[in-house]
């Protein structure tokens, strides 16, 4: 049990790095960022705050947006859903809705 749990926070070998987060381990909610009148979606994962980017329709398209993501300095998490992976991006300058 524990090693499929670690699969789930660790990066995925031959990936871009991202971890693919279990949803039980995220919690879904909305932030206000600093330049964005509307909160945007978004989850918290290890107290830290995530906002939507993208869906992913596989784990190759998920790699390549976050590989994206990362080369510009961002830290990501993917979770997967019944259609795919979803790309979340840290915010660190956030505020809960």
């Amino acid at each position: 049990m524990l090693d499929d749990l670690n699969f789930l926070i660790n990066p995925v070998a031959g990936t871009t790095g991202a971890p693919i987060v279990d949803r039980w381990m995220v919690k879904g909610c909305h932030i206000y960022l600093p330049d964005t009148p509307k909160p945007v979606s978004a989850i918290c994962y290890n107290n830290l705050l995530y906002s939507y980017v993208k869906l992913c329709p596989n784990l190759e398209a998920a790699q390549r947006a976050a590989g994206r993501l990362m080369e510009r300095g961002n830290r990501v998490v993917l979770t997967q859903v019944p259609k795919g992976l979803v790309l979340w991006v840290l915010e660190v300058d956030a505020k809960i809705a």
